[in-house]
């Protein structure tokens, strides 16, 4: 498949990155500062652009397959920029026809599904008292996804580690067994993401995903 990639020059989008091309999709990187991406292969291409820049996220979209977005709040930053950058995302794909969109979130974002659980609960009222500027853009973001007629599925996230976890993750619903409420390494993450292109399971759908327990 032909996948074009937001959020790819950080940590976790260069570990998704890679595990595209070595499954062998050709993947269109959109950045702001392309020289920040490490990786450099024939089925690589950089876009330049910024995230409220729609002529310049719609040629990274016209083409691909499907469009994965690992987009998150940068520390210091105001208004809703992640929230504003999604709807011009999500226009383009509309316009051009591309109708799968794989994005992270955070268990922020409720799901009907979700069953009580007071670390959580706890987590989600921190963030809000703390970082108000980057939850209310978690939350306006995910809105966005889930009010379009996309084939969307929000991949939401525990805490990230950079320990090697090579082996799917466990996918489930805040409160249910078998999902560790604050773990996630990016590797296991890229796994599931990568392999949400063929998957319909979790189609417009917003699991959560966390190590599986041993």
């Amino acid at each position: 498949m032909k996948v074009s990639v937001f959020g790819a020059t950080g940590k976790t989008g260069v570990l998704l990155v890679r595990r595209l091309i070595d499954a062998g999709h050709t993947v269109t990187v959109y950045a702001r500062n392309p020289d920040k991406m490490p990786l450099h292969d024939h089925r690589l291409e950089m876009v330049q652009g910024r995230l409220d820049e729609p002529e310049r996220i719609e040629q990274a979209i016209i083409g691909c397959d499907a469009v994965i977005s690992v987009l998150g709040p940068v520390a210091g930053s105001s208004g809703r920029p992640i929230t504003a950058g999604m709807r011009l995302i999500v226009d383009a794909m509309q316009r051009h026809g591309v109708r799968r969109l794989v994005a992270t979130s955070t268990p922020s974002v409720a799901d009907p599904q979700d069953r009580f659980s007071l670390p959580f609960t706890l987590a989600v009222a921190l963030i809000r008292t703390l970082q108000r500027s980057a939850y209310d853009d978690i939350i306006g973001a995910a809105a966005v996804i889930q009010a379009s007629d996309l084939d969307w599925t929000l991949v939401r996230l525990p805490m990230l580690s950079d320990a090697v976890v090579d082996q799917r993750p466990a996918a489930g619903y805040v409160g249910m067994r078998g999902l560790r409420l604050f773990s996630l390494s990016r590797t296991a993450l890229t796994i599931f993401l990568e392999g949400q292109l063929a998957d319909r399971s979790w189609l417009r759908q917003s699991p959560l995903v966390s190590n599986p327990r041993s």
